[in-house]
């Protein structure tokens, strides 16, 4: 405003005026600060137009061309955030919709429903109903997901937060290589459970770790001879062997590596072997979590389409023992440190 008044002040200087002579400000004013808005607006819109990079450009174009229609049952508010910040038109049930049902170039018609009613029948027949989960994970991933694992009355795959760096977790899910593969244009990768997973290699180093030096040494040997006995056969031999040498420099390599740390250890100060310490019991504890994380994803790619796993339990008993083991882990671990987390029964003072 006060630019706006120096402005009509600037143009009326050559101008002379009585006192007592009454001036209509209010028509200059409001012509002063239209012009200012204008200009900052047009400043506005240019320095956007330079400051945006390749990110927010495809972010912005995502949605663009694409027309939604959100149902009455769906929360409207974030998803016509995302649809309009990402370059999509939105619609909605609702006198101040601008946009009708029967509108014919609605592409996706968002429903939250176990399945469509019967008034749906009537509408075009060109657009997609979904489920919002696509909208969302397409604005995280910034890539227009199939429609096909959102449709109305389906499982929808696992939510994946976008917030979380698989790389550093140590841990990708599968709907994730499977996302990370439709961008890149690859084929899915296909799961076949009877293959050699990281848990199973782990498991089998775990379990010869727990043997004895005697032990290991006399395994060595009966390794080493049943390659020179079965030298001569094919086949399913070749794979055994090469099974047996992974698992035999895997675990030479990790006796080196724990070779290395205790010599590095024995050089530090109380302070850096304290503070190392604490880093050991860390990674210890995400590389646990990990590998818990990948025997639930082998169980669940094994039983899949199955009412009972390998071992002729139903799925929510083997969830139940697995919740069970879990629990015996962690009260294990805090009795370690003192305490305990069972609960004492109260004694009765019977007079």
């Amino acid at each position: 405003v006060d630019e706006a008044l120096q402005q009509i002040d600037d143009s009326d200087d050559d101008e002379s005026m009585d006192d007592d002579e009454e001036v209509d400000v209010a028509g200059p004013l409001r012509a002063a600060l239209e012009s200012m808005d204008h200009q900052q607006e047009t400043n506005i819109g240019t320095t956007q137009n330079m400051t945006l990079d390749d990110e927010a450009t495809k972010r912005k174009r995502l949605l663009a061309g694409l027309t939604f229609f959100i149902s009455r049952e769906v929360p409207k508010g974030y998803l016509e955030l995302i649809c309009l910040s990402y370059g999509g038109k939105v619609g909605w049930e609702g006198p101040d919709s601008p946009i009708s049902i029967k509108d014919p170039t609605i592409t996706h018609h968002i429903v939250d429903r176990p399945k469509l009613p019967s008034s749906f029948d009537d509408l075009p027949k060109s657009r997609e109903y979904i489920q919002p989960q696509w909208l969302i994970d397409s604005a995280n991933f910034t890539f227009l997901l199939p429609t096909s694992r959102y449709a109305v009355a389906v499982e929808l795959p696992p939510h994946l937060s976008p917030w979380v760096d698989d790389e550093e977790e140590g841990y990708k899910p599968a709907y994730a290589e499977e996302i990370e593969c439709l961008k890149n244009g690859q084929p899915l990768p296909e799961s076949t459970p009877n293959e050699d997973s990281p848990v199973e290699e782990l498991e089998a180093s775990d379990n010869e770790e727990s043997e004895s030096d005697d032990g290991n040494n006399s395994s060595v040997d009966k390794e080493a001879e049943a390659e020179e006995s079965d030298s001569s056969d094919e086949g399913e031999d070749e794979v055994e062997n090469e099974k047996k040498l992974k698992i035999s420099r895997a675990k030479r390599k990790k006796s080196d590596e724990e070779e290395a740390q205790i010599l590095a250890k024995s050089m530090m100060n109380k302070k850096a072997k304290r503070l190392y310490g604490r880093m050991q019991h860390g990674i210890e504890k995400k590389q646990a979590a990990v590998k818990i994380l990948h025997k639930r994803r082998k169980e669940i790619e094994i039983c899949k389409g199955k009412s009972k796993t390998l071992d002729g339990k139903t799925m929510l008993k083997a969830k139940v023992d697995r919740l069970k083991t879990e629990r015996r882990s962690i009260e294990k671990d805090y009795e370690n440190t003192g305490g305990s987390m069972k609960k004492k029964r109260k004694k009765s003072n019977k007079n």
